[in-house]
């Protein structure tokens, strides 16, 4: 551990001569170094606190409403906390993820027409998608929804349909997969709960089971969580059982994207042979 040696570069005055994009580069770069520290455990909890005070008085310069922050010192909330920190000050400087190289529209055609010529199958089983920031990925989940025949996409404080990105490389999926939006993912994961669907969240805890052996209900809401640190601790709480998917290689984990389309096929392949008439 070091000493906090990361605070904030300006001082009012300096900082509030600059324009208001160039405002919020400078705090995503500072949030960066933060972050990068929290990451390779190169921060003691004074110094958590000592950036939390400062990152307070940058938000109060920029009329900003000062965010919540996690109680205590646990490094993992404080990494959700700078990460979630870093994609506000990106959005109001008007900088997104880059989407990968995107097909053709005239592939789309081609995908929507098929669909006349294509047996429909609905499992009663919904994504929900906790923080996604890669609009790349939002997209690609919907298209492996569909592919799938998973009923819906629960989008938790997360870009949907609306996105002329998330509709490009869903190659057109965004467009009849229906989608939920919700600024509190763990309130409708509950009601959920409620309506008789068991949540399972994909992460690789003490507790998660191999998918492959996992017994999969007749119907569910499979969680994924953020490219960054998974899914959130307010949801974790919600979930009632965890999956994750073995690794045998010198990598341990897999691209969201990779993981979720592994366990939602494997999900209608063990359904549509348990449950078919």
């Amino acid at each position: 551990m070091v000493k906090y040696n990361t605070s904030f570069l300006f001082t009012k005055k300096k900082f509030d001569s600059l324009k208001i994009e160039t405002q919020h580069k400078w705090v995503i770069k500072w949030l960066s170094a933060i972050y990068q520290q929290l990451i390779t455990n190169r921060i003691n909890s004074e110094s958590i606190f000592l950036f939390a005070s400062d990152y307070d008085r940058v938000l109060e310069w920029m009329k900003i409403p000062v965010k919540e922050k996690p109680e205590g010192h646990e490094i993992r909330a404080w990494v959700e906390f700078v990460s979630d920190a870093i994609h506000f000050h990106r959005t109001k400087a008007g900088i997104y993820p880059k989407d990968h190289a995107l097909l053709d529209n005239a592939l789309i055609n081609v995908l929507n027409n098929d669909l006349s010529k294509k047996k429909i199958t609905t499992l009663d089983y919904h994504i929900a998608i906790d923080r996604f920031r890669s609009l790349f990925n939002v997209g690609a989940i919907f298209r492996s929804c569909d592919a799938a025949g998973f009923r819906s996409i629960i989008l938790g404080n997360t870009p949907g349909h609306e996105n002329s990105s998330v509709q490009k490389t869903s190659m057109g999926a965004s467009s009849w997969v229906h989608s939920e939006k919700t600024d509190d993912l763990s309130s409708t994961l509950m009601d959920k709960k409620n309506n008789g669907y068991m949540i399972v969240g994909v992460e690789t805890i003490e507790t998660s089971e191999n998918y492959t052996s996992f017994n999969w209900p007749q119907k569910a809401v499979i969680v994924l969580g953020n490219e960054e640190y998974g899914i959130s601790k307010h949801v974790l709480r919600i979930c009632d059982k965890f999956v994750h998917i073995p690794m045998f290689g010198k990598k341990n984990s897999l691209n969201v994207v990779n993981a979720a389309s592994v366990i939602m096929f494997h999900i209608a392949q063990t359904l549509t042979e348990k449950y078919k008439a």
